[in-house]
């Protein structure tokens, strides 16, 4: 085989996605050289010039022949670290043609210390063309003095025009990359060896992207922060900190489900946030004597969740508008809990040693999707949830302002009112000052108000949706049965078993026989479904019908017994024997089984691990004019400290819930009677006790 010598622009102009990335490459390459210092400098007398310069161990003529004049050179796969301990950033053999990226010629000057001579190179990269083979390139090199090198490398990059003309969007890409090519949290505590290693940018007109390069002073003061590492086996140590003091430990917190691995290996983590409204960002307003309009800015140059593999960042997570862990999704369902892409600086910290089959695309740009990368995803979010759960429980509620009002909601608006008394009374007159203190728990109420009706709203048209859907399933349902007896009668019936044997085969008669019977009980098992859903559409729920509370509780357990079956479940029903006919919503009571049964299915997988069971007890007892249902399950339970917010809307401890389930299960279950936690049922998880008192028939 003889490759073309166009394979060596291919390797630098398609595998590199654009030229910042190509200078990351060449700044990466001085790293794995022991440079502690490289410059990256556009000439200011020719701006068609671009020289990157590192004062690391340099290459003697050897290593120039054998090594760089190599593509897919072998030298750092034979060594995992560099001669001073680094890790290799680099194993691959190509990244120092990210150069034809750049320019249209490159000259390299390179010296080892205490050499008297050192060797310079001049790479024209228009040889490497469709007509030539790669063994027919010959290159130009010279060994003599280098006068102005002690040791390292000069990379001169020419005629940078032909491959692209530089705007000053470009320059501050390129500020922006170096920037959070090292890992911003490595080089603040100055414990990592790539906290020395500095990179020196110099762009002639550009004076505020000049200079050592380094991102802001605002990303090293975060409102909130969560550091620690988590275990292989799922176990997460660490601590939450508000404006710089520790707010809560975390000791041995575990995370997942029981006996479930971290499949992507131990990784540590640091996460920095803040509240982007105006009272949260004013501070910092006043710190760094900025604009609001500024400090989002900054802080939507950096924001995202980064990797950094051992101290270096992988391209491009954290990169403006990747969001991969799809965290702005997660934000819009539950947004006063979750935080949204804009408000986070994270970093996830993995290394090759712990971490080896998160692997490079062979594009360098990012990570291979496979299963480790999956669980990467997951357990960042579950350690993601600890923080915002601190921040929830810490962040004061926001108050609606009058703009903030809707239409809907003015009759609410008390502003003329309060104007009105500061006018006629005085700020000061207790009179006004109880106006205003009404009006601020008015709109406190109505902030309330209209989230819940934006759930409604919600909860409404997803029950619509699911009222298409059992509708719509019903013809093609019944016309599939159809076309299946059609065709058993004309296989099964017209042609008899030994005609069918002859054609198709022997045994083709009893296989086919099997078959049908199959897809029969299928059909049967999706009607079944569909009917038990039709009480929960749209245009059934909330109409009072009389039916037995033993079998609307049953078909609920049927509706979960795949995942229960699943996951070894086991469920009990306990009731009174004679049937308890109540008058009232079927779905009201449907809906709270449901939640009730979803969140236990989802916490006794977490507590005795996938596929380990567990137990649900359901105690039905009558009540003098009504009834009640305790729910139990022998799970983890809730946190005392939780329990007052369990039913709160948007609260969940579930890395991806939207904290729903219990506050709507509390507002159906109101007209009716209430929705509890005890801790005194029969088993000794979570414990709800459902009451019905009013309004049931009894």
């Amino acid at each position: 085989m003889r490759p073309r010598a166009r394979i060596i622009s291919l390797l630098g102009e398609e595998l590199i996605s654009d030229e910042p990335v190509a200078v990351v490459e060449l700044v990466k390459n001085a790293y794995d050289a022991d440079a502690t210092s490289v410059s990256v400098i556009f000439d200011a007398n020719d701006p068609n010039t671009l020289t990157i310069s590192d004062n690391g161990v340099g290459m003697n003529l050897e290593t120039v022949k054998s090594g760089w004049f190599e593509p897919g050179t072998v030298l750092k796969k034979r060594k995992e670290r560099s001669p001073s301990g680094r890790i290799y950033l680099g194993a691959k053999g190509i990244g120092r043609f990210a150069a034809a990226r750049l320019g249209e010629t490159l000259l390299m000057q390179t010296k080892m210390k205490n050499e008297s001579e050192g060797v310079a190179v001049l790479l024209n990269w228009g040889k490497f063309n469709d007509e030539s083979y790669l063994d027919e390139i010959t290159l130009d090199y010279e060994v003599g003095p280098i006068h102005d090198l002690k040791h390292g490398t000069i990379l001169e990059l020419s005629n940078l025009h032909a491959r692209k003309h530089w705007l000053e969007e470009d320059f501050r890409s390129l500020h922006n990359r170096l920037s959070r090519l090292i890992s911003p949290f490595e080089t603040d505590t100055g414990q990592s060896e790539t906290a020395n290693f500095e990179i020196n940018l110099s762009i002639p007109g550009y004076p505020d992207l000049t200079g050592k390069v380094q991102p802001h002073e605002l990303t090293s003061k975060p409102r909130y922060r969560l550091i620690g590492n988590l275990s292989p086996e799922g176990v997460f140590n660490g601590e939450v900190q508000f404006d710089g003091k520790r707010a809560k430990k975390l000791n041995n917190k575990k995370l997942g489900n029981k006996g479930e691995p971290v499949q992507c290996g131990p990784f540590e983590v640091e996460i920095r946030a803040w509240d982007r409204d105006r009272p949260g960002l004013s501070p910092f307003m006043l710190q760094f004597n900025q604009s609001l309009t500024e400090i989002r800015r900054i802080l939507n140059e950096y924001c995202g969740v980064s990797i950094y593999r051992d101290g270096f960042r992988v391209y491009p997570y954290g990169e403006t508008g990747t969001d991969w862990l799809s965290i702005d999704t997660r934000s819009r369902q539950t947004p006063t809990l979750r935080l949204a892409n804009n408000q986070i600086i994270s970093a996830i910290r993995i290394s090759r040693h712990d971490n080896p089959k998160l692997i490079d695309r062979t594009t360098r740009e990012g990570l291979v999707h496979n299963h480790e990368y999956s669980a990467l995803k997951t357990w960042f979010l579950r350690i993601l949830a600890l923080l915002e759960e601190e921040r929830y429980r810490e962040r004061p509620r926001e108050e609606t302002k009058p703009e903030e009002l809707s239409t809907l909601f003015e009759p609410f608006d008390m502003s003329d009112v309060v104007t009105e008394a500061d006018k006629q009374l005085g700020k000061a007159h207790p009179v006004s000052k109880m106006v205003r203190q009404k009006d601020t728990d008015i709109r406190e109420g109505v902030k309330r108000l209209q989230a819940h009706y934006s759930r409604v709203l919600l909860a409404a048209g997803l029950g619509q949706l699911v009222d298409i859907v059992v509708h719509e399933i019903g013809a093609p349902l019944g016309r599939v049965s159809r076309e299946v007896a059609y065709w058993e009668k004309q296989l099964l019936g017209s042609l008899g078993s030994n005609a069918l044997d002859k054609l198709l085969g022997n045994g083709t008669h009893k296989r086919l026989t099997g078959t049908f019977t199959n897809i029969r009980a299928w059909l049967e098992q999706i009607g079944n479904l569909r009917e038990k859903l039709i009480p929960k559409t749209a245009g059934k729920r909330g109409r009072v019908s009389s039916f037995v509370v033993q079998e609307e509780i049953s078909d609920n357990l049927a509706l979960f017994a795949g995942l229960t079956a699943k996951q070894k479940i086991e469920s009990e029903l306990r009731a009174p024997k004679e049937p308890l006919v109540v008058h009232m919503s079927r779905s009201d009571l449907g809906q709270i089984i449901a939640n009730l049964l979803d969140n236990s299915i989802y916490w006794l997988t977490r507590h005795h691990g996938d596929g380990k069971g567990g137990k649900i007890d359901i105690q039905v007892t009558t009540l003098k004019h009504g009834f009640r249902i305790r729910f139990s399950d022998d799970g983890p339970g809730v946190a005392e400290e939780d329990v007052e917010r369990i039913f709160d809307p948007e609260f969940s401890r579930k890395p991806d819930g939207m904290g729903l389930g219990l506050f709507i299960a509390r507002q159906v279950i109101e007209p009716y009677g209430k929705l509890i936690y005890r801790d005194d049922c029969k088993l000794p998880g979570a414990c709800f006790e459902a009451s019905f008192e009013e309004r049931v028939g009894l």
